[in-house]
């Protein structure tokens, strides 16, 4: 099979002829091949070689290729002429982008800034709620004491007839990302009345109080922190709880009775700060 001449470099057009098109076509093979055998079937008993004289190819021109492809051949023709040439790097009649920004279109692209707002997850995630007896080591129970609108909780030696007087507490317990805190709050059940965190007016020194919440569960984050306590159990296995909101300082109950539960420091030797939890059948 004759291989195509390939022309020399200053007689290529730099404008694209469809000649190229022709050049390219496998077309004129194609024919060839099937005129050959058909005719020696069909003409068993000539020479091949005087058949071959005269027979005259068809060349039949293709579809117009895209624009695309027209220049993209001119741009192989290009290459392919050129290697081997020295010194074509010294030549400048043109540079790398006059063979591509035909083919290669520049678009603009529109670049939208989208703001995201991501929510911030919930600090305290609520799970139960189970109902406790709670005493300090002592085994002086606490029982609500009210005088009009004020509400307190004091920690007192209940016997007989006077057992009912002990409150009976509400454990919410909540997940957190700590794994190794066990946050909860505390309330009076049957109630709305929760053991709550604050900081004393006119100082920094906190203060545990009562206050009313109609639901502890709908209460999140910051709004959740002053009632919120980490449950801790100690190698002695009782019970303490630390405020949330102002770390260091636990729920403590006096050496004498009668007395308020407070909040005090857990370097405070007089209060007592150990608890005993016994769940209310």
């Amino acid at each position: 099979m004759a291989l195509a001449e390939v022309p020399e470099f200053n007689d290529i057009p730099m404008e694209y002829s469809e000649h190229i098109e022709e050049f390219y076509s496998d077309d004129f093979n194609i024919k060839m091949k099937t005129n050959r055998t058909h005719l020696q079937w069909k003409h068993h008993e000539e020479c091949w070689s005087t058949y071959l004289s005269g027979v005259k190819p068809e060349i039949r021109k293709p579809e117009k290729p895209k624009s695309a492809f027209k220049k993209a051949i001119m741009l192989v023709v290009v290459v392919e002429k050129l290697k081997g040439k020295r010194g074509i790097e010294k030549q400048s009649f043109f540079e790398d982008d006059d063979l591509l920004n035909h083919i290669l279109i520049e678009e603009d692209i529109t670049c939208n800034k989208i703001e995201v707002e991501e929510a911030s997850n919930a600090r305290f995630l609520y799970n139960k709620t189970t109902v406790h007896i709670i005493r300090d080591h002592r085994q002086k129970c606490l029982a609500l004491q009210e005088f009009q609108d004020n509400a307190r909780l004091i920690a007192l030696f209940l016997q007989g007839q006077n057992i009912e007087r002990e409150a009976k507490i509400n454990v919410d317990s909540f997940f957190t990302t700590d794994i190794k805190k066990r946050p909860v709050t505390l309330g009076i059940a049957g109630r709305q009345l929760y053991l709550c965190c604050t900081a004393e007016e006119g100082t920094n020194d906190p203060v545990l109080s009562l206050k009313k919440v109609a639901d502890i569960k709908e209460k999140q984050n910051e709004d959740l922190l002053p009632f919120m306590f980490y449950k801790k159990l100690g190698s002695n296995k009782y019970n303490s709880f630390e405020s949330a909101a102002f770390p260091g300082y636990y729920i403590s109950t006096s050496q004498q009775e009668n007395q308020q539960v407070q909040l005090k420091s857990g370097n405070n030797q007089v209060f007592l700060q150990d608890f005993i939890m016994n769940p209310n059948a």
